[in-house]
């Protein structure tokens, strides 16, 4: 039951996951999570940075570093209904660049940005809104702003009539008393549709998530096996799993899951999978000889349970 009025979310592996992996994912794995999403029934997929000016020196070894055409159109075909989404900063691109990758899909474009710097973004604004896309403000390094900056960025944003403004949480700083506090300010000045990035630096992904949630954020970021820069994203498995679980959201956590354990492992260990079964047993509130019975007749039984389960067991 994804609620227009619930959570959206977006799934950041290949963008933000290509910061442990120097975005050295090959054309075939970035398409896997895309089909993974997909499967899964997740809207939203970011398949990378859009930065023209690098497609012919690493359109091919790194595709998802500067998404070349070829590439996106990839993307599009494996996206079956989820949302392809770019990130782009504006020294990498130009509003008519931007405007351009709508005819592969793009449904959305993001553009990471300072206070200062958001009413600089109209041009790309309006670009986007010309070629049917939907555009995001993302307002970094929020835990490093004053309460007054992050209001001035709202109100910036507001002029501009972007679709969604962002709040991240770059650093992974943030507690949920902070996004609380933030997000009911940020709510009250503004009509605009919400979305947080959260880090996992301080293990407080999860909660802060929950926390925005609560003051009316809808667009969540989550990556495969919380794979990310720094301490890395919130775990886009537990996010899922939750959602399915307690909000009965149609949600399948056996993709995800999945498809992390075969692609991740050489950046985020071989405990994908017992880090998964941890977070499907205790969103199924299910005690170690239950879970080692499960194991013992068929390792993915938990997964199924859970995808099949509209409320807690």
């Amino acid at each position: 039951m994804n609620s227009s009025n619930g959570a959206i979310l977006l799934d950041v592996t290949i963008r933000d996951g290509g910061y442990v992996n120097k975005h050295s994912w090959t054309t075939a794995q970035a398409i896997q999570i895309v089909s993974a999403c997909a499967t899964a029934r997740i809207p939203f997929v970011e398949v990378g940075y859009l930065r023209p000016h690098r497609h012919g020196t690493d359109g091919t070894t790194a595709p998802s570093a500067s998404c070349p055409p070829e590439y996106l159109a990839r993307a599009e075909e494996a996206a079956q209904g989820t949302r392809p989404v770019v990130m782009a900063h504006a020294k990498d691109t130009t509003p008519e660049q931007l405007a351009g990758v709508a005819k592969y899909g793009v449904a959305l474009v993001r553009m990471p940005t300072r206070p200062q710097d958001v009413a600089l973004l109209e041009p790309y604004v309006e670009a986007a809104h010309a070629a049917g896309m939907a555009f995001a403000v993302n307002l970094i390094r929020v835990s490093e702003l004053d309460d007054d900056s992050i209001l001035r960025a709202v109100a910036d944003a507001d002029r501009l009539a972007v679709d969604i403004f962002y709040l991240a949480d770059s650093n992974g700083s943030l507690f949920p008393e902070d996004v609380a506090r933030l997000g009911a300010r940020v709510r009250a000045a503004t009509d605009l549709t919400l979305g947080f990035h959260l880090h996992d630096g301080i293990s407080m992904g999860f909660s802060n998530a929950l926390a925005a949630m609560r003051e009316g954020f809808q667009y969540i970021d989550a990556s495969l096996a919380g794979m990310g820069k720094g301490g890395g994203n919130l775990s886009l498995e537990l996010i899922t799993a939750y959602l399915r679980s307690r909000e009965h959201y149609d949600f399948a956590v056996t993709p995800l899951v999945e498809t992390a354990a075969e692609l991740l492992t050489p950046w985020r260990g071989n405990q994908i999978i017992a880090k998964c079964e941890s977070i499907a047993s205790g969103i199924l509130d299910l005690n170690l000889e239950a879970l080692e019975v499960l194991r013992a007749d068929d390792s993915r039984q938990i997964f199924s349970i859970l995808d099949g389960s509209s409320s807690v067991l």
